[in-house]
């Protein structure tokens, strides 16, 4: 059984209030949605790792501390690596959406992280009591599956690229569109990257070679910086 009560606490009450799962509802709101929907607080430190399995078990989760990477596991096992999410994202909201059984989820922690999951048909059965924060809750949904679909879309735009330099070159300009600055970290390592642009590492590593010896891009491991933009073709 879970236990809610580890998300009463001031601290914890305080980070599920400025996500954007609980935005536009009081104290008392939230608490009364944790107590009502037996949520179960998950804390995982650097490098270790949960799953959120499917069928019967499937939970929704949300971020509300720290920084994980969030992996999906297809039926033979292979990982493919979906989004970073820095103390703020929700895993498995699409799913949940689609009400779809068949997608496990891999969590992988970067920094000791505070995740929540629950059992999203509680927003799907009315209560009395709660309707009004249940709505506010699915409309909050509606809103971070927004947020989803406009990261899905920039790694499906990654991935359409015909060649691993544009692959490079057309994530570094997401993430400069989203940062708002030609110099950023980004949150892969090259390993990682290389499974994020479905590419080979040694490819990927050669490829940011050639761009940093001419002159477009510097780095130095995640931190990068825009030298010309001339070279942006999305």
């Amino acid at each position: 059984m879970a236990d809610y009560t580890a998300l009463l606490t001031d601290e914890n009450k305080e980070l599920l209030r400025r996500h954007l799962f609980f935005s536009g509802l009081g104290e008392d709101e939230i608490a009364s949605f944790i107590t009502f929907s037996a949520a179960d607080l998950i804390e995982i430190e650097p490098g270790q790792k949960i799953s959120l399995d499917p069928g019967s078990k499937r939970k929704l989760g949300i971020v509300i501390a720290g920084d994980v990477k969030v992996y999906a596991i297809d039926y033979d096992g292979n990982k493919t690596i979906i989004n970073a999410l820095h103390g703020k994202g929700a895993i498995g909201t699409m799913q949940f959406m689609m009400d779809h059984y068949n997608m496990l989820f891999e969590v992988v922690a970067d920094t000791p992280a505070k995740l929540v999951t629950f059992d999203p048909y509680v927003l799907l059965i009315a209560d009395a009591r709660l309707v009004n924060v249940q709505h506010s809750v699915l409309v909050n949904v509606l809103a971070s599956q927004r947020n989803l679909f406009f990261d899905l879309s920039a790694h499906l735009m990654c991935l359409s690229q015909k060649n691993i330099r544009d692959k490079i070159m057309c994530y570094l300009h997401n993430c400069s569109e989203s940062t708002r600055s030609y110099e950023f970290d980004i949150p892969f390592s090259r390993e990682e990257l290389a499974a994020y642009l479905a590419v080979d590492r040694a490819s990927l590593s050669r490829s940011l070679g050639d761009l940093k010896r001419e002159g477009i891009i510097e780095y130095k491991k995640n931190h990068f910086i825009i030298l010309t933009t001339r070279h942006f073709k999305f």
